[in-house]
């Protein structure tokens, strides 16, 4: 596997939920080529070691499953320099948590891709299963061969940022378009159009403004019902425990194949939390390849 990047800080679970139907594909992405400002800072490593937890910012929340309420949607005001904001529709105004009827559940990993991806991809491949993966773009040069993998595998793509930097919210609305639009056009290499964001740490703040940059690239905000903890490292099991006890119809899992020291306790957690979850009667999909409506 191609690349050595440094590890990246991984998820609180802090999000806001919604619904939506599934939609057809949309045109490939057009997004600008504007490079991301110095404003926005790249998180520190993460200092913990395996079987410790990793450095949390510090407004971490508690795993739910069911997710928090909603953010107020007052708009913010573009910079000068910015793009024009479009008026918030739906599905880009609410953050995805669940998705659609019936004992379906969705497995996303984030942070990747990573030294570790493959051997999430293995675990998956094994069992038959896909999933969603949300990306970091600068990463996705750094391991060409597990971006195809992942890809040819049949996999969804999520844009997750292109540097993954703290408090992306609350950054300049042509920093937050540079973010998602370099992300996009690292998947446009890859011959994918990725129709979903998650912001890094899951926040989107508590204006409009990153959802309206969302439908303006034509990502829907994605985030999370059930969080498996994983980042904290608590061992194989209690992550196994924390999404079994908590998954719902509908549920997107919040896991992660990169970010941090290592994955080997998510690595370790994922038959047992395919198997759990088979065996209490769920379907394991892919987040729809070509977006919700």
């Amino acid at each position: 596997m191609a690349g050595s990047a440094e590890p990246i800080t991984t998820e609180p679970a802090a999000v806001e939920s919604g619904t939506a139907e599934s939609g057809a594909t949309s045109a490939a992405s057009t997004a600008s080529t504007a490079s991301t400002a110095s404003t926005l800072t790249a998180p520190s490593s993460a200092a913990g070691t395996a079987g410790t937890s990793e450095a949390r910012p510090s407004s971490s929340a508690q795993a739910s499953s069911a997710p928090p309420s909603p953010a107020a949607t007052t708009s913010a005001a573009p910079s000068p320099t910015g793009p024009a904001l479009p008026a918030l529709t739906a599905p880009y105004d609410k953050v995805l948590g669940e998705y659609g009827d019936g004992k379906v559940a969705y497995l996303t990993f984030d942070d990747g891709p990573g030294p570790q991806t493959g051997k999430i991809l293995d675990v998956l491949a094994g069992a038959g299963v896909q999933a969603t993966f949300c990306q970091v773009g600068s990463r996705v040069d750094d391991y060409p061969d597990t971006e195809r993998r992942v890809i040819a595998e049949g996999h969804t793509l999520c844009n997750h940022s292109w540097s993954h930097p703290d408090g992306l919210a609350k950054a300049s609305a042509e920093d937050i378009d540079a973010e998602i639009s370099r992300t996009q056009q690292a998947f446009a290499a890859h011959g994918v159009t990725s129709h979903y964001f998650r912001a890094p740490e899951g926040g989107f703040g508590t204006t409009s403004t990153l959802r309206q940059l969302c439908e303006l690239n034509n990502v829907v905000p994605l985030g999370w019902s059930v969080d498996s903890l994983d980042w904290k490292k608590p061992g194989a099991k209690t992550i196994v425990k924390n999404v079994l006890s908590a998954v719902h119809p509908g549920a997107i899992i919040l896991m992660h194949d990169a970010g941090g020291t290592d994955r080997n306790q998510t690595i370790a957690a994922l038959p047992d939390i395919i198997t759990g979850l088979r065996s209490a009667g769920y379907t394991l999909a892919p987040l729809p390849a070509g977006g919700v409506g």
